[in-house]
């Protein structure tokens, strides 16, 4: 029977190791559950005695939870006194007392009895206050929500260590805070400030938007600024500033072989300064042909270069028109063609 395992001398040691109560108070366990429970027991015995308390809390809870006894509890409540966990420590002697009292085991009840005592004065007590509560307000201790009647005033014993408080409140912003626990006699007091209005918040610290990113755009051939297009319009100007200096030179050296028609007409033979007006006419007719011509050249390679720097993206079929300018002898001339 698992009552009678572990009898050690003395009389608390044997409250502790006895395990079995009346099967009325809990559900009766599977054979497997039983056995299981009984494995992870001796393996919290065995780990308690060698002082591994962090191993032999988790064997004695958990072999409670399989097969659920006052022997185990007690067990599991001396650990956790041990271990330096007070508040775990005094409830469970406490409900070990009250599980066994019901039983009809007054020792084992009394024993517990005495020893949540003891431990009720060591205790640390944690007391929460509401500066503001707010409708739907929750507070959760640990993870673990505590009521409404815990929240105002009560010291709720608290095993020693860091413990994690947290309020939350519909359309409020949640609060947390994490206090460290000294162990007791202690009553340590915190405050849960006022939750501040979701959208206040939202409303006071908007979020940042990242600054727009300008990325200059490519040049287009066809753009205004564009250094052939430049070039055509400089080469047309001056082409055609050269067929104004031909045509020019070109009326000077008209007048000039009118002079020389009419001094020579009538005569056998012309005067010297005709001959002389004669070859200033003609070199006057060739700076006006070669001015004309350059002209021509240049305005012809502007009019090129301003055509082939239109845009591709906007075509026009239609417009098919070439000039050709040329440069002879006996003066200039430009050929235009097209296509429509």
């Amino acid at each position: 029977m698992r009552s009678f395992r572990a009898r050690h001398a003395g009389a608390w040691l044997a409250l502790l190791s006895g395990m079995s109560l009346t099967s009325s108070l809990w559900a009766q366990p599977t054979a497997a559950d039983k056995a299981l429970a009984e494995g992870l027991f001796q393996d919290g015995k065995k780990l308690m005695d060698e002082d591994r308390l962090q191993e032999a809390c988790p064997k004695f809870a958990e072999s409670q939870r399989v097969d659920p006894t006052v022997g185990t509890l007690l067990n599991l409540a001396v650990c956790h006194e041990k271990e330096g966990k007070t508040a775990s420590a005094w409830a469970e002697f406490k409900e070990a007392s009250a599980l066994a009292a019901s039983a009809g085991q007054q020792d084992r009840s009394q024993f517990a009895a005495k020893r949540a005592s003891d431990l009720e004065a060591r205790l640390t007590r944690l007391v929460l206050e509401v500066a503001q509560a707010a409708p739907g307000m929750a507070i959760t201790l640990n993870g673990k929500e505590l009521s409404a009647a815990a929240a105002i005033g009560t010291g709720i014993p608290v095993d020693p260590g860091t413990a994690m408080i947290e309020a939350r409140a519909p359309g409020k912003q949640p609060w947390s805070q994490q206090v460290t626990l000294d162990p007791g006699p202690s009553t340590p007091r915190v405050i849960i400030p006022p939750l501040a209005d979701v959208a206040a918040q939202a409303k006071a610290a908007p979020p940042a938007l990242p600054a727009p990113v300008v990325r200059p755009e490519a040049a287009k051939p066809g753009a205004a600024g564009s250094p052939l297009r430049t070039l055509g319009f400089v080469a047309g100007g001056v082409g055609l500033a050269g067929i104004g200096v031909g045509a020019v030179f070109g009326i000077m050296a008209f007048q000039e072989a009118g002079d020389v028609e009419v001094g020579c007409s009538g005569n056998f033979r012309c005067s010297r300064a005709d001959v002389e007006a004669n070859e200033s006419a003609r070199s006057t007719a060739m700076v006006s042909n070669i001015a004309a011509g350059a002209g021509l050249v240049c305005l012809g390679a502007g009019v090129a270069m301003v055509l082939m720097s239109r845009s591709p993206e906007k075509p026009v079929a239609s417009e098919r028109v070439w000039l050709s300018p040329s440069v002879a002898s006996d003066g200039g001339r430009v050929t235009l063609g097209g296509q429509w």
